[in-house]
């Protein structure tokens, strides 16, 4: 659910581990896949790889806000498993794991892709109203 403090959530982690000298990378989904075909397109992928791979946590916020081509759900694929038991990863959806088929378009790619990220896993499950819509009705009263 929107606005129940997932992206903050992942913030904070991400800060957290920035002060203790860790190197970390926050990007959205939508961003991260635009990132990778444009580095297939100027033939430096396996630069981007290694820069992706070599960050101690990678965080990647909204995923499924935006579908997928399947060429981006095979690169976020390939940087999913690169970095499996390698660094760490926070991803933040709205969307529960039956419903990532639908940002992947492959029952296959989905199934490797949740087997490789909840094999070491803690999920928080941020349920609740949005904090923003509550806010927005305090300063309507």
């Amino acid at each position: 659910m929107s606005g129940t403090g997932k992206t903050h959530i992942a913030l904070g982690l991400g800060l957290a581990a920035c002060q203790k000298g860790l190197k970390v990378r926050f990007t959205t989904a939508a961003a991260l896949v635009h990132e990778l075909i444009e580095a297939v397109d100027e033939r430096r992928l396996q630069r981007l790889q290694k820069q992706l791979i070599s960050q101690d946590l990678l965080i990647i916020d909204e995923l499924g806000f935006v579908p997928l081509s399947k060429s981006g759900a095979e690169l976020l694929f390939e940087i999913i498993s690169q970095r499996y038991e390698r660094g760490s990863i926070i991803i933040t959806s709205n969307l529960p794991f039956d419903e990532w088929t639908g940002i992947f378009g492959s029952e296959r790619l989905t199934g490797a892709i949740l087997d490789r990220l909840t094999h070491h896993v803690h999920i928080l499950e941020m349920n609740g109203e949005s904090f923003r819509l509550r806010e927005s009705r305090k300063a309507k009263n």
